[in-house]
């Protein structure tokens, strides 16, 4: 081999080497900067959890009274409708019992009446006779 290509050899060893090196020396500023912004990061996603937690937190609490409401409202519904069926009832009672005495009343006193009224009828066509 000819001292020139030894010499071109050497340059081209030498340049690939300062290409390596300025690889190397990127990667180790980029680490730098990553490890710089994972410590900036640190501290937010700290932030961010602890929000989630409390978040978390009030979601059951909500949870729990919206349960608790669901369920006085069931139980309410319950004894409303239950005074609402008992009210009905004494409202037959009270209503329809007087109501079929007074029709009873009505129809006894209408029969009565046609009767004294057929009666009345009869006794004038027997007078006139």
């Amino acid at each position: 081999m000819s001292s020139g290509a030894v010499w071109a050899l050497a340059v081209v060893v030498l340049i690939n080497t300062l290409f390596i090196v300025g690889i190397a020396a990127a990667l180790f500023v980029l680490n730098r900067k990553l490890e710089q912004l994972t410590e900036m990061a640190h501290p937010l996603i700290d932030k961010v959890n602890g929000t989630l937690a409390k978040v978390e937190g009030m979601t059951a609490q909500v949870s729990e009274r919206v349960n608790a409401i669901l369920d006085q409202t069931g139980h309410l519904v319950e004894d409303v409708t239950e005074k609402v069926e008992t009210t009905t009832s004494i409202a037959e009672e009270t209503i329809a019992q007087p109501l079929i005495g007074a029709a009873s009343v009505m129809a006894g006193l209408s029969r009565g009446w046609d009767t004294y009224k057929a009666q009345s009828a009869r006794e004038k066509g027997d007078g006139n006779q």
